[in-house]
């Protein structure tokens, strides 16, 4: 199922909440069929439940719907209290075809509004707040006419097409903030550290070339098979003052062929196009919340056709391949 990212936010700790339990991490897709598994609670009117309907992943999801809130302004609301020992990041996919003045689906910590939640297509969406340590209530309110609208007047309102009144929320997890790291690939696999890879084409590690040590990641444009595609190695950062994470590069590449690129949360902060004999060392600021870094190889980005690239000739040097190695992340440590 496809998705997408909405922005993180920091909060600070507050009072204690009921319900509350001491954490390290966890996750809850709702396949108990229940709400059991994590210390959830209703407030508001009781109309949460947890059903097949839409699932994100997997067979159940929580559900609540505006029609099942009695009163004008009513809401329905899906507590989560957590006690953490250290700052962390409370992750959740949504799927909220909701439309003011009908109704709001809102994140609330600590009971202060944090954002409102919709989407208006059949794509979930991911959501998160980056929480300080201590005492939080994490929760999920669908409210019904949240402005008071005259019940006549909406009945007059024709809704937007996508509109249907209801919310699922599904995946919900807690994420640790990420220490500090070295990663040389000494393991001779991805495992040291909670790499992702996506794309077609598979990173790998090898001994053919490295910065230090034995071994570095590389993946070649010959790895993807088709005219054209992206292979994609990928970390999540979570923090709570941010960092810097360095890198050493060796990108033997050129455009049209493929090039080289470094993601910050989607964002290309790098890129590399033409062809080097030494290792570049690099820098990225990592700024507090919830950062994905990804390091992509991209095979013919301009689409040419297979018979006309086969007449571009290719730069010396060019093995259309990229190494990676030595990747430090050194998170900021408040004084």
């Amino acid at each position: 199922t496809g998705s997408t990212t909405t922005s993180p936010s920091v909060v600070a700790a507050n009072t204690p909440s009921p319900n509350v339990a001491s954490v390290d991490e966890f996750f809850d897709g709702f396949e108990t069929g229940d709400l059991t598994a994590l210390d959830w609670s209703l407030s508001g009117e009781q109309e949460w439940m947890v059903d097949e309907t839409k699932p994100f992943e997997g067979i159940f999801s929580a559900h609540v719907r505006t029609d099942d809130i009695s009163t004008s302004a009513g809401f329905a609301q899906l507590d989560l209290g957590v006690d953490l020992a250290t700052a962390a990041f409370v992750q959740f996919y949504f799927y909220a075809p909701v439309s003011m003045p009908f109704e709001s689906f809102n994140l609330q910590v600590d009971g202060q509004f944090l954002r409102g939640l919709s989407t208006e297509d059949e794509t979930w969406a991911e959501g998160g707040a980056f929480l300080s340590s201590g005492l939080h209530t994490v929760s999920w309110r669908l409210e019904k006419n949240p402005g008071g609208a005259p019940n006549a007047a909406l009945e007059n309102l024709k809704p937007p097409a996508y509109r249907v009144g209801e919310a699922w929320l599904d995946n919900v997890a807690l994420l640790g903030a990420t220490p500090s790291f070295l990663e040389t690939w000494e393991s001779g696999d991805f495992a040291a550290n909670p790499w992702m890879l996506s794309g077609v084409g598979d990173w790998r590690i090898t001994d053919s070339d490295a910065f230090e040590g034995a071994n570095s990641a590389t993946i070649k444009s010959d790895d993807i098979e088709a005219n054209s595609g992206n292979s994609e190695l990928s970390i999540d950062i979570i923090t709570e003052q941010g960092g810097t994470l360095t890198f050493r590069i060796l990108p033997s590449v050129s455009g049209p062929f493929e090039t080289g690129n470094v993601m910050l949360d989607e964002i290309v902060v790098a890129s590399y196009s033409s062809p080097m004999s030494d290792w570049i060392a690099q820098e990225i600021a990592i700024q507090p919340g919830k950062r994905k870094v990804t390091f992509q190889l991209e095979k013919n980005p301009g689409g040419i056709g297979a018979e006309q690239i086969g007449f571009i000739p290719s730069p010396a040097g060019r093995k259309g391949q990229i190494w990676l190695d030595r990747i430090e992340f050194l998170a900021t440590v408040e004084p």
